[in-house]
């Protein structure tokens, strides 16, 4: 069994990842498949990648080395300790929760800020590892509103999704 969980450090996708393990826990232990030891949990984080607008040019102190640099190298900058505090992120999650019988594995993905591209990363990324469920959290670090009882990249995942989706409260 192949169960794609995203995460994006909320608690409602830790439970989501804790579901996942007990669903093939239940189910994958006694299957034909766990015996062949390929049950697999992917943890995936949909990163943002910022930009800046052609034509806007300052100067800001770098990150890494506090000389003066480009607001775009500046932003480069910016996304590769996002995207490694990501990799630490997923890969101590890693750490904790895989066994010898479930195989954890961490793929950061691409996107944007927009609800609508996120789920569309997200379930194109499952079709291409032809996972059999996308587990995810109801509401992420986005919030919800008063009304909602889910959060718009899980009710999009589970919309565009052509793969089963379980959605974890």
């Amino acid at each position: 069994m192949k169960i794609l969980v995203p995460i994006d450090g909320s608690e409602y996708s830790i439970k989501a990842l804790k579901y996942a393990i007990s669903l093939i826990r239940g189910i994958g232990y006694a299957s034909e498949i766990a015996k062949n030891g390929t049950n697999e949990i992917i943890l995936v984080n949909v990163l943002p990648h910022f930009h800046m607008p052609l034509g806007f040019e300052k100067t800001m102190k770098s990150l890494k080395t506090d000389k003066p640099i480009s607001v775009t190298e500046y932003i480069s900058e910016m996304n590769e300790m996002i995207k490694q505090e990501w990799i630490d992120r997923l890969g101590d999650l890693k750490k904790q929760y895989e066994d010898d019988k479930i195989h954890l594995r961490t793929e950061l993905l691409m996107g944007s800020h927009s609800s609508r591209t996120i789920a569309a990363s997200i379930t194109k990324f499952a079709s291409e590892e032809k996972v059999d469920m996308i587990v995810i959290g109801n509401v992420g670090l986005g919030g919800i509103s008063k009304i909602k009882l889910l959060g718009s990249v899980s009710r999009n995942v589970a919309e565009i999704s052509s793969c089963p989706v379980l959605i974890v409260h």
